[in-house]
């Protein structure tokens, strides 16, 4: 583990104490380059990301979480950018369950929510971090999420269609995803965070039966997974202008 920053002297509280646990531990198998490093107009992934939750006022602290070998390239990117909430760097497990984990062991004794995002969405907004957790605290969980444009369709093992999904009950879940510490503590006790990679952090709530609030985000908070995200991100960038 590595330190950054003493943490911030505690001030009286006005809203409950929220740590971030940023998720940048995967491989990028299909970017072939880690993509936490590539830039998005001179400013790495990472760095964006880190920067619009260091921009949320709900978000107390940040836990970024990292392969091993990301960790010292990290640090040195949150010491030049300046990003002050980023209390500690964590190396990541096998699966993302593991890693969250291990973010949440480094978090704050006193977090009351976890708000769990992917380093590779470097464009959600403050405001969309804050959104999400509001919505959280009132009912003990939340996702960032848009409704889904695309009729989907479900395919049977040969490849052909076995039936159309109703496009208005789908979403498409983004993160951050927001939960109560008590409860993601109770989650990962009850289910488990073994080998079973889960693609994301909804589905260790879901498991308890306890419901998932989905809170409207933004269509430009993409992922960065593909060589197309990149080109895609810079064009938001442009649009959004200073950034």
């Amino acid at each position: 583990m590595i330190r950054l920053f003493r943490k911030r002297e505690e001030s009286p509280a006005v809203h409950p104490p929220v740590s971030a646990v940023v998720v940048a531990a995967g491989g990028s198998t299909r970017m072939g380059v880690p993509k936490q490093m590539i830039p998005l107009r001179g400013i790495p992934v990472i760095v964006r990301t880190l920067q619009a939750l260091d921009r949320a006022g709900l978000v107390d602290e940040i836990v970024l979480v990292a392969r091993q070998e990301d960790m010292l390239p990290f640090y040195t990117l949150c010491k030049q950018y300046e990003v002050g909430k980023v209390s500690a760097i964590v190396p990541g497990g096998a699966t993302r369950q593991q890693s969250v984990a291990a973010g949440v062991a480094a978090a704050r004794p006193n977090a009351a929510y976890y708000a769990i995002h992917d380093g590779a969405r470097p464009l959600v907004r403050p405001s969309t971090v804050d959104a999400v957790i509001a919505a959280a605290v009132e009912g003990g969980a939340a996702a960032g999420a848009v409704p889904v444009k695309d009729t989907i369709k479900e395919a049977d093992e040969n490849g052909f269609i076995a039936g159309t999904l109703d496009r208005s009950r789908l979403w498409n879940v983004q993160t951050p995803q927001v939960f109560s510490a008590a409860l993601y503590r109770r989650a990962m006790e009850q289910v488990g965070i073994g080998e079973e990679n889960l693609t994301d952090d909804c589905q260790l709530v879901e498991r308890l039966g306890h419901p998932v609030r989905l809170c409207r985000a933004d269509y430009a908070n993409i992922k960065i997974t593909t060589p197309e995200d990149v080109a895609f991100a810079e064009a938001i960038l442009r649009e959004r202008g200073g950034e």
